[in-house]
């Protein structure tokens, strides 16, 4: 299940602030605090009384802290490879390495005996292939993307899944950040653009970027600067709540296809659609009631779910008129009854495909999620939402 988390940047923001903004966090289902160590001036009671207070209140809402650090802050607070005890007095739960030692230092991090987890940077993939080579614990390491302040240098998503699919391979999560698209907002510089990690998601509704990155792969998202609205907070609660459902088993499932079925508690890519009017009941049923609609093998000309065709054979789906003479690329289309062996299947057009009378038009994804679709594949699950 994603996790979500929010920043903070305590040497800008007044206490009574960050107490206001982690319980709304924590209302609103947020687990985790990102925050940046070195942006901290001061003596070493003092940078470790600031943080030992942040981590203090956090721990309070029940959530974890991971803590930015690089090479220069190491030494400033004159903390080793061998020794975190820094960290751990602080009350860390996660050390994230900026820029790794590249050298038998950051096994050693890793591999700390203070029980800190450690995050080294998701774009070093070669750095981390190092470290789990030499001795590196993988169970201790999370991959945690950079966030991009200056807007037109943010990751791409070939990039994004590329790394993604290391880690995963390699047994370990990976954590990106995502952006409030508040005006004022703030993180370590003073800059206000927008705090992500791919850099479309600069601009995109905060629901949009969480459905995104769930396409991507990614398990941990933080909201890379503060202080994110309460209602961007809530349309993040909505948005898990629309990919986490749960999709009923039925006993004419028979062996084999039962197996392929989304049954149980399901991760589903959400996606928004304009629908068609005149939408019948049982068609609106098996658009936003069905929670088992699945990616087919092929996705070059339709992507096709197929599972509605065995909860639906029974049901009528009439034929309805359609003026196109082609259906086109986004589209949304439902068997019907002219083709009782596949009546019930719902299809996306990836293509310009002709319109022969044994679909119905129920509707169209919208524009600005038409990018979503590129990133459907085979046995991944996903829901239409309105």
């Amino acid at each position: 299940m994603l996790s979500l988390g929010v920043s903070l940047y305590p040497e800008q923001e007044k206490r009574q602030e960050i107490e206001e903004y982690l319980a709304l966090a924590k209302k609103y289902g947020f687990s985790k605090v990102f925050t940046s160590l070195f942006s901290v001036e001061g003596s070493l009671d003092e940078i470790l009384a600031y943080f030992k207070n942040l981590c203090d209140v956090a721990h309070r809402y029940d959530m974890q802290v991971y803590g930015d650090c690089n090479a220069r802050f190491f030494m400033q607070v004159k903390a080793t490879a061998d020794d975190l005890s820094f960290f751990k007095k602080m009350g860390l739960d996660v050390l994230r390495l900026d820029l790794m030692f590249n050298d038998e230092r950051d096994v050693q991090i890793v591999n700390n005996k203070e029980g800190l987890g450690v995050q080294l940077n998701a774009s070093l993939v070669d750095s981390v292939k190092h470290i789990i080579e030499i001795g590196g614990n993988k169970e201790r390491i999370i991959g945690s993307y950079n966030f991009y302040p200056l807007r037109n240098t943010g990751a791409d998503d070939e990039d994004i899944i590329a790394t993604n699919s290391f880690f995963k391979k390699e047994g370990m999560k990976t954590q990106i950040f995502i952006t409030s698209t508040q005006k004022g907002t703030h993180g370590p510089w003073p800059i206000s653009d927008g705090l992500p990690t791919i850099e479309i998601d600069r601009d995109l509704p905060i629901g949009l970027q969480v459905r995104h990155n769930l396409a991507l792969g990614s398990d941990e998202l933080i909201i890379g600067n503060a202080f994110a609205s309460e209602d961007e907070l809530k349309e993040v609660a909505e948005t898990m709540k629309q990919i986490y459902v749960y999709g009923e088993d039925r006993p004419f499932y028979f062996p084999g296809i039962r197996d392929q079925i989304p049954i149980g508690d399901i991760e589903r890519v959400p996606l928004k659609i304009e629908p068609s009017e005149g939408l019948s009941e049982s068609e609106r049923s098996l658009l936003f009631e069905f929670n088992k609609h699945n990616v087919s093998e092929y996705t070059h000309t339709i992507i096709r779910s197929r599972w509605g065709r065995f909860d639906f054979r029974y049901t009528p789906i009439l034929a309805r008129k359609c003026d196109k003479e082609y259906f086109e690329n986004g589209d949304v289309l439902i068997i019907n009854d002219n083709v009782a062996r596949y009546k019930g299947e719902v299809h996306i057009a990836r293509k310009k495909i002709r319109n022969d009378g044994s679909m119905n038009y129920a509707g169209r994804i919208r524009k600005e999620e038409m990018f979503l679709l590129d990133l459907l594949k085979h046995n991944m699950n996903f829901g239409f939402i309105e």
